[in-house]
């Protein structure tokens, strides 16, 4: 599976690292404002997905997923090969920004 990162911005909360765009080139296709996620040990990356409204009033909103993979070994190879080419481009790019507002520095001029 080709793929590859064509941003990373960072942004911890939760288990929240931060946010990245993948290109998948064999089918000419850009996935954009998916998540990379740590717990426990374990990574993965999520897809796009929008919020819903809570279950129970004063609740947290829940999220549903906009795109999926259909096929659980196809999915297990895109995590693999995406975490693997994010680590990468993490390696190559050692000064990764912060997510805009996080640090104080990036607030809009206006």
């Amino acid at each position: 599976m080709a793929i590859e990162i064509i941003s990373y911005r960072k942004y911890e909360k939760n288990t929240l690292l931060g946010f990245l765009t993948v290109r998948m080139t064999s089918v000419g296709l850009e996935i954009r404002d998916m998540t990379i996620h740590e717990k426990n040990g374990k990574r993965w990356i999520g897809l796009p997905a929008k919020p819903i409204p809570p279950k129970e009033p004063g609740g947290k909103p829940g999220y549903v997923a906009v795109i999926d993979f259909y096929d659980k070994a196809l999915s297990a190879k895109f995590q693999a090969a995406a975490l693997m080419e994010l680590n990468r481009w993490i390696a190559e790019h050692p000064e990764t920004p912060e997510e805009p507002g996080k640090r104080g520095c990036d607030a809009i001029p206006f």
